[in-house]
């Protein structure tokens, strides 16, 4: 099956993520429509009206991402239409756990169809770091006509449709260079969802030896594409109760839910991944549970390489570690992070549990119409291990 992402698939995706997701949007009633051109076609009397909401997924190393949105615009009648301005700084990490920011309230339109939506950027863009210092958030010269969403939305007369902007800053943040000096760059990785067709999944982690909440652990919605390859649908973290939602899943797809949890801050209790049986979300059936109990890792590693040829300025990395559950199961994305830029081209993961995995590498490059192409390195196949410095995992691009 062709795996979901909402209605359009910005910043991460194979055009052939794209985090990847043109081809997550293949054939539902959520998916493309029509490509970047695309503009509305009023097609009944009367105008219709168009509430705009904007949520993020949770991100670790990052205190703030402050993003500068001047307006929101939609294509149509053969240019662009103004939904709203709201001109203010939003920082992104306060949008998680259920919480949203309304971008435009009933704006007006002509009905029909639309296929295309963008949200213009302002300057004053930036993240505050871990550590409490504020940095400059840098906006590719390739973003200045705005960050581009293909949507596939039906506007009818008399009617409000309610769409959510899904800017996934996990994502959408490379580091050009290391230490206090680095850059750093937005890469946007952003959906738009019809929420009305839209279900989700929901459910508890725990330890399965104590029977305590696994809070702050990541979870992943998973869809596998044409070519079984596992595409992140959603993301999202557990509260104090080892609680967990991934909203905004569209329908008409198989979902698995993932996860490999990392508890504790100072010291770090790693457990070993689980991926859930598929569920089918259906109209008739949008929701799901699903409660896991986890086993507690003895032992851990680390996995780190370089990736080869080093990404140009139009372009960014990110790379997945892989695990299949089964001798002959499908691979699944346990842990996935962005490639850090400086001399050399680098990526790593921290505290995984001892076992075999893969290694790829996902680059986007943003071409000159705001469209994005997605090439991919083999995956690399490593075993993880105690050993103090393990040997490096490097990964090449065709």
């Amino acid at each position: 099956m062709s795996v979901p992402k909402p209605s359009m698939w910005v910043r991460k995706r194979e055009v052939p993520v794209i985090n990847i997701r043109r081809t997550l949007l293949g054939v539902a009633s959520l998916l493309l429509g029509c490509l970047l051109g695309c503009g509305g076609s009023s097609s009944a009397s009367g105008p219709g009206t168009m509430t705009v909401h904007l949520v993020d997924g949770p991100i670790a190393g990052y205190q703030e991402i402050n993003i500068h949105i001047q307006t929101v615009e939609i294509s149509g009648n053969g240019g662009w239409i103004t939904l709203a301005t709201p001109n203010k700084t939003i920082n992104l990490l306060s949008l998680v756990g259920g919480v949203d920011e309304t971008l435009a309230a009933g704006a007006t339109l002509p009905a029909g169809h639309y296929g295309q939506m963008r949200l213009v950027l302002g300057t004053g863009n930036s993240v505050k770091l871990a550590d409490g210092t504020t940095q400059e958030l840098k906006v590719p010269s390739g973003l200045q006509t705005g960050i581009k969403l293909i949507v596939n939305f039906d506007v009818a007369a008399g009617t409000t449709k309610d769409v959510w902007i899904d800017f996934d800053a996990a994502h959408s943040i490379q580091v050009v260079q290391a230490g206090a000096s680095g850059q750093y760059l937005l890469r946007p990785t952003v959906w738009a969802y019809d929420k009305l067709v839209t279900g989700s999944i929901s459910g508890t982690l725990i330890d399965g030896s104590t029977a305590t909440a696994l809070s702050g652990a990541q979870v992943y919605a998973e869809a596998f594409d044409g070519l079984g390859t596992a595409r992140i649908a959603r993301g999202a973290t557990t509260d104090a109760s080892g609680h967990y939602t991934l909203d905004l899943l569209p329908i008409g797809y198989s979902y698995h839910v993932v996860s490999q949890p990392l508890v504790g801050s100072t010291t770090v209790q790693a457990y070993d991944a689980k991926a859930s049986d598929a569920f089918a979300l259906t109209t008739a059936v949008p929701v799901f549970t699903y409660n896991a109990a986890f086993t507690a890792s003895a032992s851990t590693g680390g996995v780190s390489g370089g990736i080869t040829p080093k990404a140009g300025t139009d372009q960014s990395d990110q790379v997945n570690l892989l695990q299949s559950f089964t001798p002959t199961g499908p691979s699944f994305i346990v842990r996935t992070t962005m490639a850090a830029m400086a001399t050399l081209e680098t990526y790593g993961f921290a505290t995984v549990p001892v076992g075999t995995y893969g290694v790829q590498a996902v680059r986007t490059t943003l071409n000159p119409d705001g469209s994005n192409t997605i090439t991919r390195s083999a995956v690399k196949s490593t075993t993880v291990t105690t050993v103090a410095t393990p040997p490096a995992v490097d990964l090449v691009f065709p």
